[in-house]
């Protein structure tokens, strides 16, 4: 849903990176090729597989920037209010 923000339509524009892997890995006359090889792999395979691990990364990006915000943090310390609660019990 639109909150009016704004947010929801610019963020949008993150899903167009998946895009990115999807046409390198699909667009076959690109990479059918042999050379340059690389430790005796040749280029086809390689480069399929650079996508792989590049693909990741591209899709944890987007997730991070699209995945909603969320107000608790598991990792802040809750120190602030359980010491609080304690002077008050005293």
């Amino acid at each position: 849903m639109h909150d009016g923000s704004g947010e929801s339509r610019s963020g949008r524009w993150w899903y167009a990176l998946l895009l990115v892997s999807f046409v390198a890995v699909l667009w076959v006359p690109f990479f059918n090729r042999v050379e340059p090889e690389i430790f005796g792999i040749p280029f086809f395979f390689w480069y399929q597989f650079l996508w792989v691990i590049i693909s990741a990364l591209i899709t944890a990006l987007v997730y991070l920037k699209t995945a909603p915000r969320t107000h608790h943090d598991p990792l802040k310390p809750r120190a602030a209010n359980s010491t609080a609660r304690t002077r008050s019990r005293s």
